[in-house]
């Protein structure tokens, strides 16, 4: 039975791998990290960094004991773009992610935090299952544990971005609705997407 608790830094590699995994053809990283031999070693690092960072902004699915899915979220704030897109291209990541590509990321990000909620809302950053447990109900567990500390707090709004069209569907089934999208690569887009209780 798939269980969700709060990650620990222990789990960062465990994390990395399955996000980094479920993130390898994403339209979305497609523009700040080309495909090449180098990108799954570069998301690795970059979801590594995030977990040891802030642990405590990561759900992870657990089944017989071992990690099988994350959630990356951050809670209620309003940052803005501007230091969102700060934040992204602070040393770590630019050493994690290599410089040329952050500003193809930065463009990607901007436009899309251009739909972010005014209002304080919790952001619901990246959800990923490993290979093994796709298709067995993690992101359900993870979106319902998660979902239900934000319907039960004082700032019950979510935002996230939706990469594929599955993603949306995913997403759509929670009440999300979509409010506007982004092209990402060829004939895709990325959709915003915000979840108010009700």
């Amino acid at each position: 039975m798939v269980t969700v608790r709060t990650a620990t830094r222990a789990d960062a590699p465990a994390v990395a791998r399955i996000l980094s995994e479920a993130f390898r053809d994403d339209p979305a990283w497609s523009i700040t990290l080309p495909v090449d031999e180098t990108r799954l070693a570069k998301l690795a690092a970059y979801y590594r960094r995030r977990v040891r960072r802030r642990p405590g902004w990561v759900d992870v699915a657990v089944d017989d004991g071992e990690v099988v899915g994350a959630l990356l979220w951050e809670p209620p704030a309003d940052p803005g773009a501007l230091a969102t897109v700060r934040r992204a291209i602070t040393g770590g990541t630019r050493w994690v992610l290599g410089r040329l590509p952050i500003g193809r990321g930065a463009r990607h990000t901007l436009q899309i935090e251009a739909y972010r909620p005014t209002a304080p809302h919790w952001y619901l950053r990246d959800i990923g299952a490993g290979p093994e447990a796709r298709g067995k109900g993690v992101g359900t567990a993870l979106l319902e544990h998660r979902l239900a500390i934000v319907d039960r707090s004082p700032t019950p709004l979510a935002f996230l971005e939706a990469t594929t069209p599955g993603s949306r569907r995913l997403y759509e089934r929670f009440g999300f609705e979509a409010i506007g999208s982004v092209a990402t690569l060829g004939e895709a887009s990325s959709t915003a997407m915000v979840r108010r209780f009700s």
